[in-house]
């Protein structure tokens, strides 16, 4: 289920398709506990995970299990296991910064498209969001910038969380179990929350500090 492979590209920690993320979190404490002479604390390694739509909610998981036995993941990996090697899909890299002592995520610079952040908690970008760049996050996210890629918020804090930007000009986001699509360019700053089962989003309202959302 967990294994690693040295590539031409460098160390991966591979993961097939699973049923149960706890087992997986097991067998990745295992693996690495038992290489531990091999790690030096803050090592850089990828991360592949087979069906990596399918487990997109698990991957803050597996992110921060992996930080916290002291290994540091550089890249996230699209891709599957070939009869001689691990065959590369799309490769993404991994904005690492530390985390507040409250547990948010703060990044302070633009998202590239190839970027990508993913927590388990909050995360708050300073900066643009561009095209091609993803946010994962267990929480909520605000970005004090333009949205143009992907936010995947309230994975693990679910439909409670919100996604709130500057301007708006992305066509998907996530919130918990919702997906939502959008045509439209929003040019001022506002929030996208849950209301009756689907994705609203709504301009943020100086005057309240915020919106409504009742």
């Amino acid at each position: 289920m967990v294994d690693f492979k040295m590539t031409k590209d460098g160390l991966i920690l591979y993961i097939k398709d699973y049923t149960d993320i706890y087992s997986v979190l097991q067998n990745i404490d295992e693996k690495v506990k038992g290489m531990r002479s091999f790690f030096a604390q803050g090592d850089k390694i990828m991360l592949l995970v087979e069906e990596h739509e399918k487990h997109i909610a698990d991957i803050p998981k597996i992110v921060s299990r992996v930080q916290e036995l002291g290994l540091t993941i550089s890249h996230v990996l699209m891709g599957s296991e070939g009869e001689k090697d691990v065959i590369i899909r799309k490769k993404v890299d991994m904005v690492n910064q530390g985390d507040t002592r409250s547990g948010t995520k703060i990044v302070k610079k633009n998202l590239r498209g190839g970027q990508n952040i993913i927590h388990s908690g909050d995360v708050i970008l300073i900066g643009n969001l561009h095209a091609g760049a993803e946010i994962v996050a267990g929480g909520s996210v605000i970005v004090f910038g333009r949205c143009q890629g992907t936010v995947r918020a309230g994975i693990n804090e679910g439909r409670e969380s919100i996604i709130a930007v500057l301007s708006f000009e992305a066509p998907f986001a996530q919130i918990s179990d919702l997906k939502g699509t959008f045509t439209e360019k929003i040019t001022f700053p506002c929030v996208l929350y849950v209301k009756s089962g689907r994705i609203e989003v709504r301009e943020y309202n100086t005057k309240i500090g915020g919106i409504s959302i009742e």
